[in-house]
């Protein structure tokens, strides 16, 4: 009797941690930037200036609710096709707590992104 308790209690965690595992991140929402050009700090990584004209999520006081404030970002994995300076892209961007560029000189840092998806080009 003993181990069907058991065994019925070692089914139902394992149904609770697949449901759990099975959901989906949500998609970061598409936010319009400009491409700056590259971040002097170190070669592949690019600075992109968020632009908040389009932004419907915005508190009074112009930052954005989610993870990305209005201003400068930095990111290493824009596609090659929207590294042109001056480019306006709509993309979808999440903050990259992982890493950065490495600056051996005085720089400005801003903060670092990955673009998780590109919604639109313009």
């Amino acid at each position: 009797m003993k181990s069907l308790l058991y065994s019925s209690l070692v089914y139902v965690m394992l149904a609770w941690l697949s449901i759990g595992c099975t959901k989906n991140e949500p998609e970061p929402a598409c936010i319009t930037a400009e491409v700056v050009g590259p971040d002097p700090c170190e070669s592949g990584w690019f600075i992109l200036k968020v632009l908040e004209d389009d932004m419907p999520n915005r508190n009074a006081g112009g930052n954005f609710k989610g993870q990305l404030e209005s201003g400068l970002v930095t990111t290493d994995n824009l596609p090659a096709a929207y590294q042109q300076e001056g480019k306006i892209v709509s993309l979808g961007l999440e903050l990259n707590g992982e890493d950065g560029p490495v600056c051996v000189a005085i720089h400005t840092m801003y903060p670092a992104v990955k673009v998780k998806r590109i919604c639109k080009n313009e």
